[in-house]
């Protein structure tokens, strides 16, 4: 979702943002539009802005003819072609799951290792070693767009002028830089293409161009909107401003904007007075480019400022007024036909796999909302990177089929992580999809290597389990890891544990939000405790902006043990700024190995010390962030934390009073995990700076 075609991403951080007012450009001359198009640009998350104008247009009894758009502003302009109206589009936004689509996958890991990857072998078609595409898996957005447009996808049939008014949108062909208009196939899809930002997610292959946002060669995409026929224009530009340069401006500031003219040179997009366009500028100095949370804010925002310019506009322009009707009921189609079709770059292998996963289809006409469950459960099998739905009315019957990029049968690839505390971590993972078994099925093989031991472990599910679905699974793990005995902040001994253990289970879904593993089997401990017995596990972790998680164990048995850690924060958002205060309490019970004790220390938990350095029986700490993130792969804190440790094995010198600590740290995020950065201090008089590369495992 890039910004204006003269801004990159990365001039966001530095742009200034200028008071609020909307300026108007080459006010129409005609007194009758015969042929208009809405033209919506692109602006990261101050693409919201959009709907604020779309509610001042509906509230005057303007609609467009066409509506053309580019990255945010072509999400914004698929939902108002598809009949959302401004009301609904604010209810999109608010329910959205912002930080999950944006983040990296959302496996849970659990009592098992899965780091991304930092190259992967890939198997299945084609052999290759590649790196990984983008920081994100694209797999929860595509899900979501479906979702989004499933009734537009029935109305439209493949074609964007059968909307309730007319879509086109636009991608950057990557091999020549030039845009690509989206006129036909799957609306989510296009949408997916269009907010296609490079690094944050995979291009999509188009014929034979390879797509990405459009906002990167027509982010004001008035050219594609007149090749599509219109014959004037309203554009809305949400991108901020160049910032002012001069002699002694920063020489990031002059590379960051050189770099973007070059880039944006070939960009042709400007509107024409003779035709009569009109362009409006939202300034909206209070929306954050980073700010997706923020959509009903940013959106109320841009109406305040852009009304009285639009009811202007559309009073000079002489416009008939639109029918009070925007959205349309998801139209009844005729009954399915008897084949489901599956399309793919080559051939598809696992259509079998994907009709058990959408189960029993309707019988008799039926709407698209009917086929939602079953939608979700194919995007949630994890078969399938995207499956995008189309329907074609043929005859007396529906034909019902998917445009699909299909998963590797078989992924390998290490993942590294490299720390100045803990020090290296490497892990060798193989990801295994076989297409002959008689249900969708995934096995999971990994080792671990660390200055501290070493870890072997599996699993096995039915279905992929790491996008919230629900379905069996059995896992499996052995390690051999030291726990680290510190003394005055120097490591005094380690405390050796041999550990294994299996289980079996299931995954629920618990509502929208959160998911629910419960799983049992065998365990057994040796080294720093001997236990041997039945081991009960249970873990239930939230999927949005706010962490809930609860992990509990117990080991029965004479010298078993239980072990429990519950964490809650909960983020509030202000533009760039995000506000998340949190609460972390562990607890023991029995005779726990020392890889079963819990603590404090390290970033976001206790800084100033080493990782997991205070360790006892119980542990609590509360801890407020404040930090700015100017974009999805930047951001800057500011911490303070009090916790205590009660009955402690490690750093017994601090006794059972409680310490505070204050840390100040800064992360991005790069396609091999994230690099952190923090110096901490607390009350102990201790202090440290802490630098790690790599996802966590």
């Amino acid at each position: 979702m890039t910004s204006r075609a003269r801004v990159p991403l990365a001039l966001i951080f530095a742009a200034t943002l200028l008071g609020s007012a909307a300026s108007i450009r080459a006010e129409a001359s005609k007194p009758e539009l015969s042929t208009w198009a809405l033209v919506l640009s692109g602006g990261i998350a101050r693409g919201f802005a959009h709907a604020g104008v779309i509610r001042a247009l509906e509230e005057a009894g303007a609609r467009p003819d066409l509506v053309v758009g580019s990255s945010m502003g072509g999400l914004v302009g698929a939902m108002y072609s598809a009949g959302f109206t401004p009301d609904s589009m604010r209810a999109v936004f608010r329910r959205m799951p912002w930080e999950s689509l944006l983040g990296s996958n959302q496996d849970f890991g659990w009592r098992t290792l899965w780091p991304r990857s930092w190259v992967e072998l890939v198997s299945g078609g084609t052999q290759k070693l590649s790196v990984p595409a983008a920081f994100f898996d694209n797999t929860l957005i595509n899900q979501t767009l479906v979702d989004v447009f499933l009734d537009a996808e029935a109305r439209a049939q493949g074609d964007f002028d059968r909307l309730p008014i007319p879509f086109r949108a636009v991608g950057t062909d990557i091999r020549t830089g030039r845009w690509v208009m989206l006129d036909h196939g799957s609306l989510a899809r296009a949408c997916r293409i269009t907010v296609g930002l490079p690094l944050m997610f995979p291009p999509v292959a188009e014929g034979e161009a390879l797509l990405v946002d459009g906002g990167m060669s027509s982010n004001l995409p008035i050219s594609p909107a007149r090749a599509a026929g219109a014959e004037r224009v309203l554009a809305v530009d949400v991108a901020l401003p160049y910032p002012h340069l001069e002699e002694n401006s920063s020489g990031i500031m002059v590379f960051l904007q050189l770099w973007d003219v070059l880039n944006k040179r070939g960009q042709s997009d400007t509107i024409s007075a003779a035709a009569g366009d009109t362009l409006i500028w939202l300034r909206i100095p209070n929306a954050g480019a980073a700010d997706f949370a923020g959509g009903p804010k940013i959106m109320d925002e841009a109406y305040d400022e852009a009304g009285a310019a639009v009811r202007s506009w559309v009073h000079r322009s002489g416009l008939d007024r639109a029918p009070r009707q925007l959205a349309t009921p998801s139209p009844l189609l005729p009954p399915l036909a008897s084949g489901i079709e599956f399309h793919g770059r080559g051939p598809v292998v696992r259509g079998r796999a994907a009709l058990r996963e959408l189960g029993h289809l309707p019988v008799g006409p039926f709407s698209a909302d009917q086929l939602r469950p079953g939608l979700k459960r194919l995007s949630q099998s994890g078969l399938f990177e995207s499956a995008w739905p189309s329907f074609r009315t043929r005859g007396d019957s529906t034909v019902l089929g998917f445009e699909v990029r299909e998963r590797p049968m078989l992924e390998i690839g290490p993942a590294f992580t490299l720390g100045n505390d803990e020090g290296w971590r490497v892990h060798v993972g193989m990801s295994y999809r076989p297409t002959g078994l008689p249900l969708p099925a995934l096995v999971k093989v990994g080792a671990a290597w660390r200055e501290l031991g070493g870890t072997v472990h599996g699993r096995f599910e039915p279905r992929a389990l790491e996008y919230g679905g629900s379905g069996w699974f059995a896992s499996g793990r052995f390690h051999d890891m030291d726990t680290r005995i510190f003394d005055h902040g120097a490591e005094a001994v380690s405390a050796n544990t041999h550990r294994f253990e299996a289980l079996a289970g299931r995954q629920a879904s618990v509502g929208r939000a959160p998911s629910l593993r419960l799983g049992a089997g065998y365990g057994s401990t040796r080294g720093s405790a001997a236990w041997d017995g039945v081991l009960i596990a249970l873990r239930t972790q939230s999927w949005g902006a706010d962490e809930r998680l609860l992990d509990a164990e117990w080991g029965t048995g004479a010298e078993g043990y239980a072990r429990g850690v519950a964490v809650f924060e909960g983020g509030v958002r202000r533009g760039g700024f995000k506000f998340t205060p949190g609460v972390r309490i562990g607890l023991t019970d029995g005779t726990p190995s020392a890889d079963a004790l819990v603590g404090l220390g390290g970033p976001h938990s206790l800084s100033g010390l080493h990782h997991d350095e205070w360790l006892g029986r119980r542990a609590y700490a509360g801890a407020i962030e404040a930090a700015f993130e100017p974009s999805r792969q930047a951001r800057f804190y500011f911490e303070s934390q009090v916790g205590k440790v009660e009955d402690a094995v490690s750093g017994r010198e601090f006794g059972n009073d409680a310490i505070v600590g204050y840390g100040v740290g800064a992360e991005a995020s790069l396609p091999i995990g994230p690099l952190r950065v923090e110096y901490g201090w607390n009350t102990a008089n201790r202090d440290r700076v802490d630098i790690i590369l790599g996802t966590s495992f």
